[in-house]
């Protein structure tokens, strides 16, 4: 009899509290705001299974939703490296050029044959590309007046950079190893490129200079070679020297590969003027990829032109180095 007298207890609050939930359903549903309440409760719900999905394994299993709008920022990533106008470098930053780097980059000062008659020196950039001081530069560098070779010797006296703010020094003097002759013209185009390029070796401090030291070093800072036959129009390139506009101090102008011409002439947007010619043309590593030698300008711009390094090299090594003269074909 207790039992079922518990037992109707039980029922008669379950009942009663039933009822109450219906009676307090009509009158939200009355209100209006019994579906608010359902869809807040949703939302809840919804959110929870969300954040489940995202701490479930540490986040590693993402919805749909979520993996498909990644897809997108990454294509849209790929899509923005293909079609930049300059790729994003290997390392993904052209790097700064070092003091030393600076250092063997060096302006050429050369004496006309007939210096004491004329006065005329020509002046232009070399780049230092060995540790025992072999230089490399334009053929046009080490001419006279009228664009014959300098026999004299010294070739050419050489200067050098401690501070970019300030006119390089003269510390040494370079003999001249070995140069290619002038090419006749080729009625195929516009404009005849020849190989312009002729090798100097540091043999000797400049005794007359002031500030000059008092011995050669045991070693002179050099550039490290890249490539130049991979290039591509759009690759970085920088073209550093002594250029005439450029106050007589350091210089260093930024462009990209425009093309190409020939075997060994690659063109440039960087800025190159007289006296940069001979000097060097470096991508984003600040290795050597081609000696700057001319400027082409048009009514509006001008395009810089580049001696690649992969033939430069090449040629000192296959033709240079057996040659028992200092003229030698390219």
């Amino acid at each position: 009899m207790k039992i079922s007298l518990r037992l109707s207890i039980v029922i008669v609050i379950v009942a009663f509290f039933v009822v109450s939930l219906e009676i307090t359903a009509l009158v939200l549903y009355e209100q209006g705001k019994l579906g608010l309440i359902f869809n807040s409760i949703s939302k809840i719900f919804a959110e929870s299974d969300q954040r489940l999905v995202f701490n479930n394994k540490g986040g590693e299993e993402l919805n749909k939703e979520t993996q498909r709008r990644i897809k997108e920022l990454e294509e849209k990533i790929k899509d923005l490296e293909r079609n930049q106008r300059v790729p994003f470098p290997d390392d993904s930053f052209v790097s700064s050029l070092t003091k030393e780097q600076i250092k063997a980059i060096v302006q050429l000062w050369c004496p006309d044959d007939n210096y004491d008659s004329n006065g005329f020196t020509s002046l232009g950039s070399g780049t230092i590309i060995s540790p025992d001081g072999i230089i490399i530069t334009n053929r046009h560098v080490i001419s006279n007046y009228d664009w014959s070779v300098i026999s004299s010797l010294p070739t050419c006296y050489i200067a050098l950079t401690d501070d970019i703010s300030q006119p390089p020094r003269i510390m040494y003097t370079a003999n001249l190893i070995a140069y290619s002759p002038e090419i006749g013209s080729d009625s195929s185009y516009e404009y005849d490129f020849d190989f312009d390029i002729a090798v100097l070796y540091i043999n000797d401090v400049c005794q007359e200079c002031e500030g000059a030291p008092s011995s050669l070093p045991p070693s002179f800072p050099y550039l490290d070679m890249g490539h130049s036959d991979h290039l591509v129009p759009g690759d970085y390139v920088a073209v550093a020297g002594y250029p005439g506009i450029g106050a007589d101090t350091f210089t260093l102008t930024e462009g990209t590969v425009s093309g190409r011409v020939g075997d060994f002439v690659i063109k440039t947007d960087a800025k190159i003027d007289s006296g940069s010619s001979g000097g060097s043309a470096l991508n984003n590593k600040n290795e050597l990829v081609g000696i700057p030698t001319w400027t082409i300008s048009g009514q509006a711009e001008s395009l810089g032109y580049i001696i690649g390094i992969d033939q430069v090299l090449n040629w000192y090594d296959k033709k240079v180095v057996p040659s028992t003269s200092r003229e030698v074909k390219y």
